[in-house]
């Protein structure tokens, strides 16, 4: 009996091994044909210069009053009509909410629906201590521009506007309309910029065709024994929400404390918190990123990835222990602030906290705070704090725009892998989920690890290269997009 047994389960074990070496081995890459192609020439000098310049005025997001702040935006905006007049003399411009900007390029055909291309004017705060140029200095040194917003994101918003200057001067008018929607509070979330000039589409009953934003990027495959490039284009971002966690008992002096204090149940709340995040789930996104990644890697991982299916726990449980790879199958919960006491020897009565979710596709902030609530107790307050962006809709990957959108990024960087995934931060394109289907985040810069982490820290800054190559890209986009 038990030999039977034995042999069963063993054949079994068989079975299954060989059918999963058979799905990895009749895995095949998706591939497409960007034709021959020869990318234009641009003076990588001049583009240096002028991401310099754009550097060098400070557009801080603009928070409370306006009043004072507002005169970087302005010099912008002057700036912008000084250095592209062949834009601004083609393109219909419209200042949206007084400081976010809206640029349309009418096209030959009005049947067609109009594409968009989005970036923010707007950037962090940058104190001066640790960075080893000014941070609004736009200095130019070893290969790189140096500055706030060089990456996050001047550096994409001048790449669109050198290539469309480039453009025009060779006689370019697109097929369809073509907009630019530069907003100015997107590190902010003051609702004042983007949401505006979605706000305005809609007034005009205009349906675009698709959207291109930041967000995905472009990873050396050598991080993980791939000689390629890999470019992850994301098709939605997770949502965000803030929750204030509250527990109030009698307080008091603090040489005659009573037990359990607040502070004290808010922290065994924070550590049941920790311990037990929401049920991990492979979204719709993610799924579409292993397997068109999958084809492309070395064996072993390769065979992980197509029985993703099959091996799904132990995946989860690989996953749920490197940050990163947690952060495409979770809900995360970031525990970001904590307040008690205003002294030293006073025992609050009320003690809070506040907890940041990113929230994956499929769940709702409602969800968020009724599992938080069921899983702390009647001991813990839990409330929505502001008012947060639910996930978006995951937009195709069967449809004309993903295809010349990858045609483009195929004909810049040829021996590049995409695939799509799903934007574990936010973006202004969160707005346009009612005036748009095909909503696609992808920021064409080559970094390395060490750049990406320089994103709204010390020393920002963006290679020449990679802002020639991101300009030749968006050239391309221009063109194939809007035929």
């Amino acid at each position: 009996m038990y030999y039977n047994v034995y042999n069963n389960n063993r054949r079994s074990y068989v079975m299954l091994l060989t059918t999963m070496i058979i799905r990895t081995l009749l895995c095949k890459p998706q591939e497409i044909d960007a034709g021959e192609f020869k990318a234009r020439d641009f003076d990588k000098d001049l583009i240096a210069k002028h991401l310099s310049e754009a550097v060098q005025i400070p557009t801080v997001s603009m928070v409370g009053e306006f009043e004072g702040q507002d005169k970087p935006f302005h010099d912008y905006h002057a700036w912008l009509e000084k250095t592209y007049p062949l834009i601004h003399k083609t393109a219909e411009k419209t200042v949206i909410n007084n400081y976010s900007l809206v640029y349309r390029f009418k096209g030959k055909n009005p049947t067609l629906a109009p594409g968009a291309f989005l970036a923010h004017q707007d950037v962090v705060p940058a104190p001066k201590e640790g960075w080893d140029y000014e941070p609004f200095g736009g200095t130019i040194d070893g290969g790189f521009i140096w500055g706030r917003g060089t990456q996050d994101m001047k550096g994409t918003m001048i790449s669109i506007l050198e290539a469309t200057e480039k453009l025009l001067s060779e006689g370019w008018q697109p097929e369809r309309d073509v907009y630019f929607c530069f907003g100015h509070d997107e590190e902010a979330w003051t609702e004042e910029g983007a949401a505006h000039i979605c706000a305005w589409f809609k007034q005009q009953n205009i349906k675009l065709e698709y959207i291109i934003d930041e967000g995905g990027t472009i990873i050396d495959g050598n991080m993980i024994g791939v000689d390629k490039l890999f470019g992850l284009i994301a098709t939605c971002e997770k949502g965000n929400l803030n929750m204030t966690l509250t527990v109030e008992k009698s307080g008091g002096h603090a040489s005659n404390p009573s037990k359990p204090s607040a502070a004290a149940l808010l922290g065994k709340a924070l550590i049941k918190l920790d311990k037990h995040p929401m049920p991990s789930k492979w979204t719709p996104a993610t799924k579409q990123t292993f397997k068109l990644l999958a084809p492309h890697m070395k064996f072993p991982i390769r065979m992980v990835l197509v029985n993703r299916d099959i091996l799904s726990p132990l995946l989860k449980f690989v996953f749920k222990k490197i940050p990163l790879t947690n952060s495409l199958i979770s809900t995360t919960f970031a525990q970001t602030m904590l307040h008690g006491s205003d002294a030293e020897n006073v025992i609050p009565p009320k003690v809070t906290a506040n907890i940041n979710t990113r929230i994956i596709t499929g769940v709702s902030s409602d969800e968020v705070i009724a599992y938080t609530q069921k899983l702390l107790g009647k001991d813990v307050k839990v409330e929505r704090h502001g008012k947060g962006t639910e996930a978006t809709a995951v937009s195709p990957i069967d449809v004309k725009p993903w295809h010349d959108l990858n045609v483009a990024i195929k004909q810049i960087f040829p021996t590049m892998v995409t695939a799509p995934y799903m934007f574990i931060a936010n973006s202004d394109s969160r707005y346009y989920g009612d005036v748009c289907d095909n909503i696609y985040r992808f920021t064409p810069f080559l970094m390395t690890l060490d750049d990406q982490k320089r994103i709204h820290a010390i020393n920002e800054r963006v290679s020449i290269d990679a802002m020639e190559k991101a300009t030749q890209f968006f050239a391309q986009c221009l063109e194939i997009m809007n035929k």
